[in-house]
C-alpha cells in the first residue's frame, strides 16, 4: 500500500476526518488487488472507523478519499 492515510467522510455526522488506513478488505476491479493491498475507485478499506468505500481515484489525484459505509 503506498497509501497509509485516508479522507473519511462521515454522513451521518456531516464531518471529515483523516485516519489510517490498516487493510484492503475488497476490490471489484480485480481479485488479486485485494492480496496486494492495491488501492483502486472502489475498493472497500478497513480504517481505525471502520469499512470505507474509496470514492476518489488515487493514482490521478494523489489523495485516498472515502465514505464511510453503515455498519
Amino acid at each position: 500500500m503506498s497509501a497509509s492515510q485516508i479522507n473519511v467522510s462521515i454522513p451521518s455526522e456531516g464531518v471529515t476526518k483523516r485516519v489510517g488506513i490498516t487493510n484492503i478488505i475488497e476490490n471489484a476491479a480485480d481479485p488479486n488487488y485485494v492480496r496486494r493491498n492495491i488501492i483502486t475507485k472502489g475498493a472497500i478499506a478497513e480504517t481505525e472507523l471502520g469499512q470505507v468505500r474509496i470514492t476518489s481515484r488515487p493514482g490521478m489525484d494523489g489523495v485516498v478519499s472515502g465514505v464511510l459505509l453503515d455498519q
